[in-house]
């Protein structure tokens, strides 16, 4: 009998790593409307697309036309992702992440965004979706009063974890590139 039980047991445990471990997105917040799901789901190690590479790959399955520059953690350039690091993402210092990307509108008269950060300290992870909310908040605050008509689609944008990176995403299809994302993690 207990030779049943336990061997009950260690098919139910198996069972659950590998559900976990078939498990590589999640939902940090369904959308910046305040309802929050708290659904992080564990990412996977085996995830070796760069953060240029998996945004490259996302915006190829959902195109956001706004989004027309791109910059990659390691550009010091004037415009680089290392130069604004800190400014983007409330005092981030590039040095805490070990990848990250920010594909924007250039043209400065758009909220559009979607920014990939991963944490350079695994354990430190879970405060890039702070630190994503922050920077949401920041760009509602930067379009209130200079052009509004933007603050419809900073209200639909989306944060979340996928394949080790955080994500935040600002698009008028916002909840169809983060199905993209979703969907590069699947496949």
């Amino acid at each position: 009998m207990i030779t049943h039980i336990l061997k009950a047991v260690c098919i139910l445990c198996t069972a659950a790593c590998a559900a976990a471990a078939f498990t590589s997105c999640g939902d940090v917040s369904s959308s910046h409307d305040g309802s929050s799901s708290d659904t992080v789901l564990s990412s996977s190690t085996e995830f070796s697309m760069s953060a240029e590479e998996y945004l490259k790959a996302a915006l190829e399955k959902a195109p956001a036309s706004l989004l027309d520059e791109t910059t990659v953690k390691g550009d010091t350039s004037s415009y680089g992702f290392d130069t604004f690091c800190a400014k983007l993402y409330g005092g981030l210092s590039a040095d805490e992440l070990s990848d990250g990307a920010i594909s924007y509108a250039s043209s400065g008269g758009n909220a559009d965004e979607v920014s990939l950060l991963k944490a350079a300290d695994d354990k430190k992870q879970g405060e890039l979706s702070a630190v994503l909310k922050d920077r949401l908040d920041m760009r509602r605050h930067d379009f209130e009063g200079y052009k509004p008509e933007e603050l419809p689609k900073i209200d639909k944008a989306r944060v979340f974890e996928c394949n080790g990176f955080c994500i935040l995403v600002i698009a008028d299809n916002a909840e169809d590139i983060e199905k993209a994302f979703k969907s590069i993690a699947e496949g």
